[in-house]
């Protein structure tokens, strides 16, 4: 059995205590094997805080506003590199891809915030909203429906837009 280092924890010790930027000062390719498999993020090897992401996607966002959008495209794509985990990059990119008028891109985006986040009412009713103009009504009506199952707040601004949505949709299918 090999000998265990103290800066490396073994069994629930590691998961509980594991730190991984001393784990790529120790063992860097223990690190990123544990990347390349899935198991940890560039976020979590590089340790960078949860803040310093949503400064940097403000950053993006104000790009977005200012009419840069494939700046914006460029920093939401890096986000998504170092943490995949967040909804929130994904939903980015993809009102990004929609600007550009690439729907199906902004459809694969919303969808990746979906599995990342199943009870993301705003990647459904982000997503919803591409397929509204796409002419895709019964498409977005099921987006919509999951957005209200997925809304644990009826009275949430995304909840009401939802709800609103799907009442208009309705009227017009009927």
């Amino acid at each position: 059995m090999p000998k265990s280092s103290p800066l490396v924890p073994t069994g629930q010790a590691a998961l509980e205590k594991r730190d991984p930027a001393k784990e790529m000062e120790v063992a860097p390719g223990r690190a990123v094997r544990r990347w390349a498999k899935g198991e940890a993020t560039l976020q979590e090897l590089k340790s960078y805080t949860d803040e310093e992401l949503y400064c940097i996607a403000q950053s993006g966002y104000t790009l977005f506003l200012n009419g840069k959008v494939k700046d914006a495209q460029v920093v939401f794509e890096g986000l998504i590199a170092v943490d995949p985990r967040n909804d929130y990059y994904y939903r980015a990119l993809g009102v990004v891809y929609h600007r550009q008028g690439d729907a199906e891109g902004a459809i694969r985006q919303f969808t990746h915030a979906v599995t990342v986040d199943p009870k993301s009412a705003a990647a459904y009713v982000n997503r919803a909203e591409v397929h509204i103009s796409r002419r895709d009504l019964p498409q977005a009506l099921s987006d919509l429906e999951a957005a209200v199952g997925a809304s644990g707040d009826l009275s949430h601004p995304i909840a009401r837009k939802a709800l609103a949505l799907r009442k208009l949709l309705r009227r017009k299918l009927r």
